[in-house]
Order: C-alpha cells, then structure tokens, then sequence
C-alpha cells in the first residue's frame, strides 16, 4: 500500500535541509539522516497511518511515557530504541518532541 504523502510532507517540512536521504523500505518510507534510520511512516491495511520514531535505547523510556506511542515489534520481535504511533495520535507538539529525541539519538551515531 502506497505511504501518504501529507504524512511525507510533514517529515519533510520537520527535518528541514539536513542531510536526510529517503528510502522505501518496511512498507514504507523511511527517512535517514547521515545513512542512520530516524523516522519513517507507512500506511496500514486499515488505511491509518503509522509513524515509527527513533529515539534509541537511552530515550526510549522518555518517548513511550508519551500517551499513544508503543513498543515497535516487527515480524514477532521486540526492537529496542523504535516506537510507534499512530499518524493521527501524533499532533504537531508531540511530533515535534518525538523527532527531537530521535534526532538527538541518530545524530551521535556514525555516518553510513
């Protein structure tokens, strides 16, 4: 199923001119800052929207105290350090504070 691209939009208009590359991966669109997953969203088979944040490991506790976020499991795993939200549980404020945290996270980690 094709990603919203007002959902693309907003990450776009979020993260601004860094150096952030696109890649479809997941089933979704996946945002990259110096080749290191930060954010990415796809739609689900409901047709709602699901974003997945990277706060890492250290932030991860501080995200998940936030009302709509939950652990990220993929194919039955939990994966320590991403979270999920639904598209529609995640206004501007709250965005905001999630891609802070992530970004802060991505940006110590070594270029790809």
């Amino acid at each position: 199923m094709a990603c919203s691209e007002l959902v693309s939009l907003r990450i776009r208009d979020a993260l601004g001119a860094a150096k952030i590359t696109e890649k479809r991966m997941m089933g979704g669109l996946v945002f990259l800052l110096n080749g290191n997953m930060l954010v990415s969203h796809r739609t689900l088979k409901t047709g709602e929207e699901q974003l997945m944040f990277r706060p890492g490991h250290d932030n991860e506790a501080e995200a998940l105290a936030i009302a709509g976020t939950r652990p990220m499991v993929h194919g039955g795993r939990r994966m320590t350090g991403f979270i999920f939200i639904d598209e529609a549980e995640c206004p501007p404020p709250v965005f905001d504070r999630l891609l802070g945290l992530s970004r802060r996270f991505v940006e110590t980690l070594p270029a790809k």
